[in-house]
């Protein structure tokens, strides 16, 4: 039986490799050769790019169309729709193809999507490439990326068939590069942490100065010095050395100090803060008013360039041009305490804005059938009716388009 090849499913049969040649950047000219980040085995940063992926890969991928100016979901491509939102591929689920997506995004500050196409030129599937290093080329005028794996393999790929998803575009010209201080922040707080293992494994250790009777360097005065030397040895374990009357040891309390827990918060603060991040966020213990900040500030702006550059790569010009676009979105308010969110369907219910579905959605609970209706209350109205009731222009409400009542009934509905 044929072993199935992972890469020939992302890439298909192998083909002779597209003669490029380098594309010259602005001010990378120089360094064209990206290769990906690589922390080791750090745990902080490891929490950092975790607690970050998994929020991004909350958001929710929809498809829009504008109808009379207003954005309404679209579901006519199902197979774009599906591939979106539940299978990208056929070994990832959504959340886990995001998931990775977003890691190897906040890690490498960039992100590389294959987009798969049938022969009409339908996207059937997505792959995020866990690249070792990636280089732009140019030939005739369009840009490719030639990409190179752990397992030695190489593809040159049409940067069009690319979605590249950009973190801290602050240095580069077409891949982000990263210029923190980063690597000596994870260096000073590993001394930091140093410092609180060498107390723990000195704390049960004794130290002292031993006065051994007897003519020094003499065989016997050695052999007794051995002795001391290995009771010492012993009572670092049990806490208690023993000598006998040639031998006046005294103790000395002179213990490591270990760093300020302060200075480890300092520093690990640093590091949160560059990833948009704190303690509570990655604790899973935040407040509302924290949350919606780091929503804002952190996931909001991945999730308008996750936006854009799904709409460009995989829409055609007419599509984008007729209003289609691709958006990722987050419902931030199921992430509101109770209170807030009693009180928003208790204030926006009776104006007709939420449905019986969506309340029941934001206070976590299933949907219903014939969920879909809106209820109002009679104390406001349409702004025509009350303009053309306080001219004395309103015999019926069929003057502005709705079946013909009587004034009273009017009157009853702007609760006059």
């Amino acid at each position: 039986m044929e072993l199935r090849s992972m890469f020939k499913s992302i890439f298909g049969d192998k083909k002779p490799e597209t003669q490029t040649t380098r594309l010259e950047l602005l001010n990378d000219y120089q360094q064209v050769f990206f290769a990906r980040q690589d922390y080791g085995d750090d745990i902080l940063l490891k929490t950092c790019f975790a607690t970050l992926a998994k929020h991004i890969a909350k958001l929710e991928p929809t498809i829009t169309v504008l109808d009379s100016g207003r954005k309404k979901p679209s579901i006519e491509n199902k197979l774009l729709y599906h591939v979106l939102t539940l299978e990208p591929n056929p070994y990832m689920t959504a959340y886990d193809f995001y998931y990775k997506l977003a890691y190897s995004l906040i890690q490498n500050q960039n992100a590389y999507v294959k987009i798969g196409r049938d022969k009409y030129g339908n996207v059937i599937s997505f792959w995020v490439l866990d690249y070792q290093s990636v280089e732009p080329r140019e030939l005739d005028d369009e840009i490719y990326l030639k990409f190179q794996f752990r397992s030695g393999e190489t593809e040159t790929i049409p940067y069009r068939d690319i979605i590249h998803v950009r973190y801290n575009f602050g240095a580069g010209d077409f891949i982000a590069r990263t210029e923190s201080n980063i690597a000596e922040n994870l260096a000073l707080l590993d001394v930091l942490q140093q410092s609180f293992r060498n107390k723990a494994v000195n704390s049960g250790k004794i130290k002292g100065v031993a006065q051994i009777t007897g003519q020094a360097g003499s065989e016997a005065w050695k052999q007794k010095a051995r002795e001391l030397t290995n009771n010492l040895k012993d009572a670092s374990q049990g806490g208690i050395v023993t000598t006998d009357s040639t031998v006046t040891f005294t103790a000395i309390d002179s213990q490591p100090e270990a760093a300020d827990t302060a200075q480890l918060d300092y520093v690990r603060d640093n590091i949160y803060n560059y990833f948009g991040i704190s303690k509570n966020i990655v604790g899973g213990k935040y407040s509302e008013s924290e949350w919606q900040s780091f929503f804002e500030n952190t996931i909001e702006p991945i999730a308008i360039t996750l936006s854009q550059e799904f709409t460009r790569k995989i829409l055609s010009p007419k599509e984008i041009e007729q209003g289609y676009a691709i958006h990722f979105s987050g419902n931030r308010l199921m992430y509101s305490e109770m209170k807030t969110k009693i009180a928003l369907i208790r204030e926006l219910r009776p104006l007709g804005l939420l449905t019986t579905n969506q309340c029941l959605e934001l206070l976590n609970l299933p949907p219903i059938e014939d969920g879909e209706d809106r209820v109002q209350t009679l104390n406001v109205a349409n702004t025509a009716i009350v303009d053309h009731y306080q001219l004395g222009k309103l015999k019926s409400l069929n003057d502005v388009g709705r079946p013909k009542k009587e004034e009273e009934d009017v009157k009853l509905k702007v609760n006059i």
